[in-house]
């Protein structure tokens, strides 16, 4: 069995979760069975809505050895310290693929661990559709310092929707509304990068599947920490904007002029050498 495990939070959203979801529909096109482990309730509800299979949770990385066993392929995807038992996967499950999508180097002896932008990117490859003319914002999944408040003067009047997070605070929406155009919920999160022509977002992974799914896609990467990933999401052609007032002057029009149809995503070829040399289906 192959075990995808993604860590998500009000805090580090879920970025994991859509890295790991691209994976799920990769291996499944190949006929290759996995399942999918969470480490909360909630991502797993909205997972099944994006329509993956219903997950296991888990508590925490530590906790994946109570799930599989020493037979099995286990994939990682997750921010969590790798120390204590974890350290020992290698030896204990029969491939160990990490996915490390800081700038901080991994060091996770005996595992595979693949480096996002210097190995490759992850993104689903969805289904064209026609784009509609208009601009949606995706923050992210949660809010919990309330800056969509603070900067939202911005987008007022410029008939913007806004994705609408599943860790936003209740009753924030009724705020928003009267700044967005309309709101579009979390599980339509597939549909918004696929149909909108533009996109405007804070999160890294955002910015990847929907530029590589055919949006004009525009990062505000002042609304978070600062990451040395930052100036490699130039080279697909995202525009970066480090302040909120510049938002009047984006020209969409000039952003989307590559074509992407042919890009070779190395890391899936990474990810699908590792587990046929290592198991038999």
């Amino acid at each position: 069995m192959v075990y995808l495990y993604a860590y998500t939070n009000f805090k580090d959203g879920l970025d994991s979760l859509r890295r790991v979801a691209s994976i799920y529909w990769f291996l499944e096109k190949k006929g290759i069975k996995a399942e999918i482990l969470l480490n909360e309730y909630r991502a797993q509800l909205l997972a099944k809505e994006w329509g993956l299979p219903l997950a296991t949770t888990i508590e925490t990385i530590k906790d994946i050895d109570a799930v599989a066993t020493n037979s099995d392929i286990i994939l990682i995807d997750s921010p969590e310290l790798i120390e204590g038992k974890v350290l020992n996967y290698p030896n204990k499950f029969k491939e160990i693929i990490y996915i490390n999508s800081s700038c901080k180097k991994a060091e996770f002896k005996g595992a595979t661990v693949l480096n996002l932008f210097d190995d490759g990117i992850i993104f689903p490859s969805l289904k064209s559709s026609e784009k509609l003319d208009k601009t949606i914002f995706i923050f992210g999944d949660s809010d919990y310092t309330k800056t969509m408040l603070k900067i939202s003067e911005n987008f007022k009047n410029k008939k913007i929707d806004l994705y609408w997070g599943i860790y936003f605070f209740i009753k924030y929406e009724d705020k928003l509304l009267d700044i967005f155009d309309k709101i579009v919920e979390s599980e339509d999160y597939y549909n918004a990068i696929n149909s909108y022509k533009n996109v405007i977002t804070s999160s890294i992974q955002i910015a990847i599947d929907a530029k590589l799914n055919g949006a004009n896609v525009a990062f505000l990467s002042q609304l978070r920490e600062n990451s040395c990933n930052l100036k490699k999401l130039e080279d697909y052609n995202i525009k970066l904007i480090d302040n909120i007032e510049l938002i009047n002057k984006i020209n969409y029009q000039k952003l989307n002029n590559i074509n992407y149809t042919d890009m070779n995503n190395q890391i899936y070829n990474i990810i699908i050498n590792n587990m046929w040399n290592n198991f038999t289906y």
